[in-house]
């Protein structure tokens, strides 16, 4: 009797301990190995070189040729999403994005749109620099963002 209560509480300890860990999922050793150059050309409309990785949660591509522009996506920390979903900003707008992963919101201030991702436990944003308007930018950073999404 007393082997199989052990039994039980180590299967527990078990369970719980898989369970935390899953619900503190981290970004992915190397953000950049996410989505391909070639994706994130095709969705910007020009060339990228390879992916920059900085840190362990950021990746950035750059194309000079024929103006400069930047795709760059970041993961964020885990349990991010509720205050990033609910937290009021002064002079950011909100709206809902969807078909992308299990939630999805853009954020807008002025000119510059910022794509922000749930899916599972992990988020994810990306943004696009050097192109002038947020509809054109959010149109970029959607197919970047599914192409990401599809890897979780």
């Amino acid at each position: 009797m007393r082997s199989q209560w052990i039994a039980v509480v180590v299967t527990v300890a078990c369970l719980i301990l898989a369970c935390a860990r899953g619900a503190h999922a981290q970004a992915p050793t190397d953000p950049c190995a996410q989505v391909t150059p070639a994706r994130v050309s095709n969705a910007l409309g020009e060339t990228v070189g390879a992916g920059q990785k900085s840190g362990t949660a950021t990746c950035t591509w750059v194309a000079d040729k024929p103006v400069h522009q930047v795709v760059t996506l970041m993961y964020s920390p885990p349990g991010d999403w509720g205050s990033r979903k609910t937290r009021q900003t002064p002079g950011i707008t909100k709206s809902s994005v969807s078909g992308l992963g299990d939630d999805a919101i853009a954020e807008t201030l002025g000119n510059l749109s910022t794509l922000f991702v749930k899916k599972g436990n992990t988020t994810f944003m990306v943004r696009v620099y050097g192109v002038p308007a947020a509809a054109k930018q959010l149109a970029i950073e959607t197919p970047v963002a599914q192409a990401i999404a599809a890897k979780f």
